[in-house]
């Protein structure tokens, strides 16, 4: 088994499939670097606080069970991939592949914990050319309905889009509305 990339008191989850049930997150990605069009988020094996939240504003999308299924030509890729190490990288690389191969058109959007770009296996990722940049949340998202303990982890959303020249990544801060 693998080792979870994410160690807590709380009785994980299983396969880690922690929805994005706050919807700030996709707030913060639609108010700095909105997403359009028709979107899969490919890592929605039981629902998706993503979908439901991007339907709110508009948005067509819906929820794949498997990240590695095939998508037929969506604009975007958004998803919260799970945290086993290992498999959360496969599924960043396969996203982007697909975005080189024209199987997404316009681009991927990833969340993950705010140092997940830290680690030098995943350098690649990040000096990629249709690397954009990345949005950071000024606020710890809620993983629980329960909310009985403060989160202590910060959340950043990496984007790639497609693009003819490679571009200087930029950094957004969202800061949430009270």
């Amino acid at each position: 088994m693998n080792k979870p990339y994410v160690h807590s008191n709380y009785e994980r989850i299983k396969d880690d499939d922690y929805k994005t049930i706050d919807p700030r997150c996709v707030q913060a990605l639609m108010k700095t670097y909105p997403v359009w069009g028709y979107v899969i988020d490919c890592c929605a094996p039981t629902g998706s606080g993503i979908v439901d939240n991007l339907l709110e504003y508009g948005v067509r999308a819906v929820g794949k069970d498997d990240a590695f299924a095939p998508v037929y030509f969506p604009d975007w890729i958004v998803t919260n991939p799970p945290y086993t190490r290992e498999l959360v990288d496969e599924i960043v690389w396969h996203q982007i592949r697909r975005l080189e191969n024209k199987e997404v058109l316009h681009g991927v959007a990833v969340l993950v914990r705010n140092n997940w770009d830290f680690a030098k296996k995943r350098y690649e990722l990040f000096t990629h050319d249709y690397y954009a940049g990345q949005v950071h949340m000024m606020f710890r998202p809620w993983w629980s309905k329960e909310q009985k303990a403060e989160p202590i982890h910060n959340f950043v959303w990496h984007i790639w889009k497609v693009s003819e020249f490679k571009r200087t990544p930029e950094v957004w801060y969202w800061k949430e509305n009270k």
